[in-house]
């Protein structure tokens, strides 16, 4: 059955900033502490505004550049945010500059919420059986799946018996085709693709293993080759499936009830964060943009 689970605002009136600060704290006193990337970026653009102190729209940018060699694709997110006269702020628009898209303020509501609950254990590791328990229980509609790796021979001889059956979306092209053809039989688990990985685990579970699949949720069956990941990687592979190809469904169905503290604009594409010269200001003075903070800004 469908996972029914919303969160009351009240539960997080003071939450969120009581995390961001603790994160600030902790990344100065820290070295080694690697929140995500979302998080960074956040904690970035509200330092900024609390350190102004005036009313007007503050950016935060983060990326992690440094941990990634020349031929990896690297992640750089940046945050919008205003701070009003009364000293609220509301996140105008988070970007993923590296994949030049808008990340859904559902989805990144989600991803602080998780951030909070991952925090809550020690390290920048997280076990995959905590994550998986973490995730199913905090997003309503998400149902991730851990694949048997014991099985994987049998699941692969499954496919391959089957694989006339199966339909394999166009827009996977023949570069898909060209990863199965590579895989030989001595062809070791860890050194499969991983959307043939993907592909052959989640045929089996839906065969074998139907009982796992929650109805009305979204059912994701992973292969996790280790115990544990750090949490920045576990939460931008989250991230990435959220507002990829599924991310107009998990948008229309996620509902939050968002943090009382910090504000959120529920559209966050760009056209949404230009406010025209003669409109009322949005920081509540009751005077005309271009005479208030369209003003300053300028």
């Amino acid at each position: 059955m469908q996972k029914d689970k919303f969160y009351d605002a009240e539960e997080f009136e003071i939450s969120l900033k009581a995390y961001l600060s603790y994160v600030s704290r902790k990344m100065r006193k820290d070295d080694n502490y690697y929140p995500h990337t979302l998080v960074r970026a956040l904690v970035n653009a509200i330092e900024g505004a609390n350190k102004n102190g005036k009313p007007g729209r503050y950016i935060g940018v983060s990326g992690e550049g440094e941990k990634y060699t020349d031929y990896e694709p690297q992640q750089l997110i940046a945050c919008v945010v205003e701070m009003h006269r009364d000293k609220t702020i509301t996140i105008l628009e988070i970007e993923d500059v590296s994949l030049q898209k808008s990340i859904p303020i559902k989805v990144a509501s989600y991803i602080l919420l998780l951030s909070i609950r991952f925090d809550k254990y020690e390290g920048n590791v997280l076990r995959v059986e905590d994550y998986i328990n973490v995730v199913n229980n905090t997003i309503p509609q998400l149902n991730i799946i851990r694949f048997d790796n014991n099985v994987w021979k049998e699941a692969r001889d499954y496919l391959a018996e089957n694989i006339d059956t199966l339909h394999f979306p166009t827009e996977m092209g023949d570069d898909y085709e060209k990863d199965f053809l590579s895989i030989k039989e001595s062809t070791q688990w860890e050194n499969y693709p991983s959307r043939v990985r993907s592909s052959i685990a989640t045929v089996w579970v839906q065969d074998k293993h139907p009982e796992l699949f929650s109805e009305g949720s979204v059912n994701l069956v992973s292969v996790f080759l280790a115990d544990e990941y750090p949490k920045a990687g576990l939460l931008n592979n989250l991230l990435v499936t959220l507002y990829g190809p599924p991310a107009e469904f998990f948008n229309d169905i996620l509902k939050w009830n968002f943090f009382t503290d910090l504000n959120m604009i529920e559209n966050n594409s760009k056209a949404s964060t230009k406010i025209g010269r003669n409109s009322k200001c949005p920081c509540g003075s009751g005077k005309k943009y271009k005479k208030c903070c369209g003003s300053k800004r300028n």
